[in-house]
C-alpha cells in the first residue's frame, strides 16, 4: 500500500503547486494502462506493471485536484441579496462577534450571471442575546452579501483562501444586530446529532461541577470541543510540547479503542461471539469520531482501528505499516484536499515514525532484556515519544517555528493522566448515578487541575522551548530528507545515507544563514492591513524598527497581521510608537512622523482643522476617524500620495477614494490592495505589494 499512497500524494501535491492539466493526468493514465498491460503479457515485463501502478496512482491524484479545483472555482458574487442558512456547528464565541459554520443558499436571482448560489460559509454575527440561543441545526434568514474568501495580503500571513478551499468554506458573510431572524430547527442530519451530542456532554460536564480551565481541558480531551481554551491554556500546552493532548487524535482513541476493547471482551468471551463484539466496537469508535467532528487524525486512527477488528474477524494479521498506508490512500480518495490540512500530515507523520522507529529505539534502550513491568512502560513511551518528535519536527518546525525541549517529561505526564482521565469521563457519561458521578468529577477537576500546574511548572523550566528560524516549504522538505536519511543512516548503518544527510543539512543551513548575512539594512516602511487599528512599521533594520500607530499597543490585536512577518524576518519587537516620541531615528509629534527623510501625516480625528500654515507631507496616512475632505485637507497637508488605512470604515474609504480620483490624487486602498511598502532608500516614489 505505500508503493500506492505515496505515488497519489505526489500527484495531489504536484497538481496543486504546478496546475497540472486535464489532459496530462489522461494521458499519464493512459500510459499507466498500457505499461500494466504489456507487464501481464509476460513474466519479464513484470516491472511494467509496478511502473504503470505507480503512475497510474499519481495520475488520479493530480485528476482528483483538478476536479476539486473546478467544484471550487464558483464564487459567490458579493451582491446584496436575501439568503437562508442552516447552522452546521455549535457557535463559537468570540470579542466581538461569535462565529459558525453554516450552510446558506441564496432565495431568488443574483444579478451576477454563473454566481455561487449555495455552499458551507462562516457567518459572523455581531454577539447580543440572540446569537447566545442559536445551536446546531437551526435556521435564519438574512439580507447581506456572502463575500468570497479573501487574504489580507499581509507578508508571510496564514493563507486564508487556501484555508478555506481545504475545508470546504466558500464565503463569509458579518451580520449586525437586527440583520437576520431565525426561524427554528430545520431538518437535522446525522452529523448535527453527533454534535449536538457533543454539546450534551460538556453541559453534562458543566451540571457537575466540572469549570474553569479543567473544564476546557476535559471537553477538548474527550469529545474534541475546543471553544473554551483560553489563549493561556493553548500557549502553555503548546510550549512543553502537550498541544496533542488537546487536540483529539489516534493517542485519545487508542485509549478509547482500548477501554472499549476491555467492556466488550468480558460481555463477549465466546469466538462465536466474535463478529458481533468487533462490529460493535467498531460502531462506538466511529460514533466517538462523529462526535469529534471528523477531524483527520480521528478519522486516520479510526480507519486503523477498523481494519484491526476486520482482521480479527476474519482471522489474518496485519501490518500496521501497510494499515496506514490504506487509511491514507482511503482518506485522500475522499478528499484530496486532506493532504494539506495540517493535522492530517501531523498525524500520518507521527505515526509512520513510531512504526518505523520504535523497535529500533526500544532496542537500543534495552526494552526486550528489562524484566520490570514499570521500566518497560518507561521505555515504550520514550521511545514512541522519541520517533514522535522525530517524524513530526519538520512539521511543526514549518508551521509553528518552536521545538519544546521537555517533550520526554511532559509525556510522562499527560500520557497516564489522560488515560485516567478519559477512563473517568466514560463512567461519568455512562454511569448515571448521581452520587458517583458527583466523586467522579470532583476527581476529574483535580486530576486536570493538578496536570495544569504540573505542565506550568515545566514551562516555568529554562529553555522550556527553543525558537527556530523561519522555513517555507522547499526548505521543510529538506528537513524532510535529512531526518529520512539519518534515521535511513542509523538503522541500516548506511554511511551513504549519512554523508548525504550532512551535505542536504550544510546546503540548508546555508540557505538560512547567507540570506541574512547578505542582507542590506534597506529602510523602508510596510503599511499593514489590519482591520483592528492602523499598523505602519517604520524599518531601520532586524534589530531596530518602530510601528505608527494611533491606539496602543494594549487595544491591538497583531497576531495575524504582522507577527508572522517578524517571525519569518527575524526581527526583534518594534518599538510601539503612538504619542509623542523623538530619537535620532524618528520624531514623531501631533500626528507627523519623520523618518529617513519621509514625512508621514497621521490622521485619526479632525484636530487637523487647528493647523494654520501650510506644511507640506510626502504621505498622508487616513485611519479610523478622519473627518473632512480630502480637497480641504490638501491645503493644510499637500502631499504625494494617500494611503487609506484598512481600519477605516467602508463609506469612508469610498468617500475618500472618489475625492481623490475627481482631484487627481494618487490614493492606495490597503484593505483592497493589502500590505504595500514603501522603499525609502530610492529617490522617487516606489510603493509595492509587499508579498
Amino acid at each position: 500500500m505505500l508503493k500506492l499512497a505515496f505515488p497519489l500524494m505526489l500527484g495531489i501535491a504536484c497538481s496543486w503547486f504546478f496546475a497540472l492539466s486535464l489532459l496530462f493526468s489522461s494521458l499519464l493514465i493512459l500510459f499507466s494502462l498500457l505499461a500494466m498491460f504489456c507487464g501481464m503479457l509476460h513474466e519479464r515485463m513484470r516491472l511494467l506493471f509496478g511502473v504503470g501502478a505507480t503512475v497510474a496512482m499519481f495520475a488520479v491524484g493530480a485528476f482528483l485536484i483538478i476536479l476539486e479545483n473546478a467544484s471550487s472555482q464558483l464564487q459567490w458574487s458579493g451582491t446584496k441579496g436575501r439568503f437562508e442558512a442552516q447552522l452546521l456547528e455549535t457557535p463559537i464565541v468570540g470579542g466581538t462577534s461569535t462565529r459558525v459554520l453554516a450552510y446558506a443558499q441564496r432565495i431568488g436571482r443574483d444579478s451576477v450571471p454563473d454566481a455561487r448560489r449555495e455552499g458551507n460559509i462562516y457567518i459572523y454575527f455581531a454577539n447580543s442575546v440572540d446569537v447566545e440561543a442559536l445551536s446546531v441545526g437551526e435556521r435564519v434568514f438574512f439580507d447581506a452579501k456572502v463575500q468570497p474568501p479573501r487574504n489580507a495580503g499581509n507578508p508571510a500571513e496564514l493563507d486564508v483562501e487556501r484555508l478555506y478551499r481545504i475545508k470546504g468554506v466558500t464565503g463569509t458573510v458579518y451580520l449586525p444586530y437586527e440583520g437576520w431572524s431565525s426561524r427554528g430547527a430545520g431538518t437535522v442530519g446525522w452529523r448535527m446529532r453527533a454534535l449536538m451530542l457533543r454539546h450534551k456532554v460538556v453541559q453534562l460536564y458543566e451540571r457537575l461541577g466540572i469549570d474553569g480551565e479543567a473544564l476546557a481541558v476535559l471537553s477538548a480531551l474527550t469529545v474534541g470541543e475546543k471553544r473554551g481554551l483560553s489563549k493561556d491554556t493553548k500557549a502553555l500546552y503548546s510550549s512543553v510540547g502537550a498541544s496533542h493532548i488537546l487536540a483529539l487524535s489516534g493517542l485519545h482513541l487508542g485509549i478509547f479503542y482500548m477501554i472499549v476493547s476491555a467492556l466488550f471482551s468480558t460481555a463477549f468471551y465466546r469466538r462465536r461471539y466474535i463478529l458481533l463484539r468487533e462490529a460493535v466496537i467498531v460502531a462506538v469508535i466511529w460514533l466517538f469520531v462523529a462526535v469529534a467532528g471528523f477531524t483527520p487524525s480521528v478519522v486516520r486512527a479510526a480507519i486503523l482501528f477498523s481494519l484491526m477488528s476486520l482482521a480479527k474477524i476474519i482471522g489474518r494479521d496485519t501490518s500496521s505499516m501497510n494499515i496506514l498506508a490504506f487509511a491514507a490512500v482511503a482518506m485522500l480518495l475522499y478528499s484530496p484536499y486532506y493532504l494539506f490540512d495540517i493535522g492530517f500530515q501531523l498525524s500520518f507523520a507521527a505515526v509512520f515514525s513510531i512504526i518505523l522507529m520504535t523497535p529500533a529505539l526500544q532496542a537500543v534502550m534495552r526494552y526486550d532484556s528489562c524484566n520490570n513491568a514499570l521500566c518497560r512502560y518507561i521505555i515504550a513511551l520514550i521511545a514512541v515519544s522519541v520517533a514522535a518528535q522525530i517524524g513530526t519536527l519538520p512539521f511543526v518546525w514549518c508551521y509553528f517555528g518552536t521545538f519544546p525541549l521537555y517533550f520526554l517529561l511532559t509525556n510522562m505526564v499527560v500520557v497516564p493522566l489522560a488515560f485516567f482521565i478519559m477512563l473517568l469521563a466514560l463512567v461519568l457519561i455512562f454511569v448515571p448515578l448521581p452520587a458517583l458521578q458527583g466523586a467522579v468529577a470532583w476527581l476529574l477537576q483535580m486530576i486536570i487541575d493538578s496536570m495544569n500546574y504540573l505542565l506550568c511548572l515545566i514551562a516555568s523550566l529554562p529553555g522550556v522551548s527553543l525558537e527556530l528560524p523561519w522555513i517555507d516549504v522547499p526548505r521543510a522538505l529538506c528537513v524532510v530528507v535529512i531526518v529520512a536519511l539519518s534515521v535511513y543512516s542509523l538503522l541500516c548503518r548506511k554511511l551513504w545515507a549519512a554523508i548525504v544527510a550532512g551535505v542536504v543539512s550544510l546546503l540548508f543551513a546555508a540557505s538560512i544563514l547567507l540570506p541574512d548575512a547578505l542582507r542590506s539594512n534597506e529602510r523602508y516602511i510596510l503599511f499593514f492591513n489590519n482591520r483592528d487599528c492602523p499598523v505602519a512599521q517604520l524599518v531601520v533594520s532586524r534589530k531596530q524598527s518602530y510601528v505608527l500607530s494611533s491606539r496602543s499597543l494594549l487595544d491591538a490585536e497583531l497576531d495575524n497581521s504582522c507577527r508572522p512577518y517578524w517571525k519569518r524576518e527575524n526581527m526583534d519587537t518594534p518599538l510601539w510608537v503612538n504619542d509623542s516620541y523623538g530619537d535620532d531615528v524618528l520624531t514623531f509629534t501631533n500626528g507627523m512622523a519623520e523618518f529617513s527623510g519621509r514625512r508621514i501625516m497621521l490622521l485619526a480625528d479632525d484636530c487637523w482643522r487647528d493647523e494654520k500654515n501650510m506644511r507640506p507631507v510626502d504621505c498622508l496616512y487616513l485611519c479610523r476617524g478622519f473627518l473632512g475632505s480630502i480637497e480641504e485637507l490638501f491645503t493644510v497637508y499637500p502631499a504625494s500620495f494617500v494611503v487609506m488605512d484598512a481600519s477605516l470604515y467602508a463609506n469612508s474609504r469610498r468617500r475618500i477614494a472618489d475625492e481623490c480620483a475627481e482631484l487627481g490624487i494618487r490614493c492606495i486602498d490597503i484593505s483592497r490592495d493589502g500590505a504595500m511598502r514603501w522603499d525609502c532608500s530610492v529617490p522617487e516614489l516606489t510603493i509595492y505589494p509587499a508579498r
